[in-house]
């Protein structure tokens, strides 16, 4: 039985010494110079390297800078590329319509322009600004306000109607009364038509008529000699009457009443 117990002794000592041993083994590999394995990576991957390859590399390399020398040689100054600014908005790309306006409207100002003829020009949505006169502490009343269509003669481009094109809501009712106003001040005719493609030019030229049939006279003031405008009385005891008014009103107060010779 003694024997047996000095046995397992010698047994759990033998296992307990090889064990420090392989423990001092591990630690000593660790603490060791990685050195000579970096040294044996580098020259593994100097082998794997094609010579031919290297040699091509540094053929082709020689021959770009042998090339790069000849241009500049040749050329003076070398034009570069400007740098992309990524920062900027991208363009966009733009195409023609078919034609002007969409069909609707193109139709009725192709059929407007051979009922008016070759004497008058259609001029589309046009600022009122452009042919009406305010006085300056009113002028913001016209800023934004627009005409659909205004019928002038060719020559002197002298108004001879306007034309609104009808729509919808009460901002274009309010928006109609107020051009209504407003020419009936100019004494100039307005008329109101709707934006649809089956308008015959037969219902233009009865709408027209009286447009078309009546020239416009031109009058000069007989005190200063300058061009009188038709104007329309809209108050007093003369409202709804029409006068010819000078252009250098009220510089020329010459005011004469439509159908009165002088």
């Amino acid at each position: 039985m003694v024997s047996f117990i000095i046995f397992i002794f010698i047994v759990v000592g033998l296992w307990m010494l090889l064990r420090y041993l392989r423990t001092r083994e591990i630690q000593a590999f660790r603490d060791a110079d990685m050195s000579v394995f970096e040294d044996f990576t580098a020259r593994r991957e100097e082998r794997l390297i094609d010579p031919l390859a290297v040699k091509a590399q540094a053929l082709a390399a020689k021959n770009a800078a042998k090339n790069a020398a000849k241009m500049i040689k040749n050329n003076s100054s070398i034009a570069t590329l400007p740098a992309v600014d990524h920062s900027l908005p991208v363009q966009p790309i733009y195409t023609l319509k078919k034609g002007v306006f969409d069909e609707a409207h193109r139709s009725f100002y192709e059929d407007l322009q051979e009922v008016t003829g070759s004497r008058y020009r259609v001029l589309i949505d046009v600022p009122l600004g452009e042919f009406v006169q305010v006085e300056e502490s009113s002028a913001q009343v016209l800023e934004g306000k627009r005409i659909s269509t205004l019928l002038c003669e060719k020559k002197g481009m002298v108004i001879a109607c306007g034309i609104q094109l009808k729509g919808a809501g009460a901002e274009f009712k309010q928006q109609f009364e107020f051009l209504q106003a407003l020419f009936l001040q100019i004494g100039k005719p307005l008329f109101d038509f709707p934006p649809v493609n089956n308008i015959s030019k037969t219902e233009i030229r009865a709408r027209l008529r009286d447009v078309l049939l009546e020239p416009t006279v031109a009058r000069n003031c007989a005190k200063c000699g300058k061009e009188m405008l038709k104007r329309k009385a809209v108050k007093g005891k003369n409202t709804g009457k029409s006068f010819w008014v000078c252009t250098e009103f009220p510089g020329c107060n010459s005011i004469v009443r439509i159908g009165k010779f002088p």
